[in-house]
């Protein structure tokens, strides 16, 4: 049974994963400006922060639903980073993982700290079975993200979706709840 709680604080042993508030302006600014960042992603870098504000302010707006699982990575003082849970479909129990890392902290990780505590999060708690996730066969650390965190390779989808590079091949993975409980063992 699914039970949806909307997006809650998850402390980690680094991290807050928050809600992102309109105060995160120019902090969202700082990697969602930035093409290095945005290369596999379906959205432009952002232009200003006033448009930054504007994406949060819409986000803000979902978090009155409990059907909103959008998460800020909170490095000390610093939002350096978003998890997200979309496509959520409670007939199958499943739903897609998404993220995103300011550059200046990648290799550190910090995503794979995050992405872990969000879908044991929805495992868990809020009664997934399953998460999904894609990411284009260029951007190798996306992938190895996903094999950090346990998912399983399930397969390969030519030409998946086009983004700011253009059309990408991606590797598709997914984990479910009992697979997530063994790796954890």
């Amino acid at each position: 049974m699914i039970n949806h709680k909307g997006t809650q604080i998850i402390k980690t042993e680094r991290l807050l994963l928050r809600k992102i508030l309109p105060d995160d302006a120019e902090m969202v600014y700082l990697w969602m400006s930035d093409p290095d960042v945005c290369k596999y992603e379906r959205w432009s870098p952002h232009q200003s922060i006033g448009y930054s504000h504007g994406y949060i302010v819409e986000v803000f707006d979902g978090y009155k639903s409990e059907l909103t699982y959008q998460w800020g990575i909170q490095l000390g003082d610093e939002l350096i980073g978003s998890v997200s849970i979309v496509n959520v479909n409670d007939y199958d129990q499943k739903a897609v993982l998404g993220y995103c890392l300011a550059k200046k902290y990648w290799s550190k990780g910090y995503t794979t700290e995050a992405v872990r505590a969000v879908i044991h999060y929805m495992l868990f708690e809020v009664g997934l079975n399953r998460i999904e996730a894609t990411h284009s066969v260029n951007n190798i650390a996306s992938g190895r993200v996903l094999q950090k965190i346990g998912m399983v390779l399930e397969g390969f989808a030519k030409q998946y979706y086009y983004c700011n590079s253009g059309l990408q091949d991606s590797n598709l993975y997914a984990i479910t709840r009992k697979d997530y409980g063994e790796n954890m063992k």
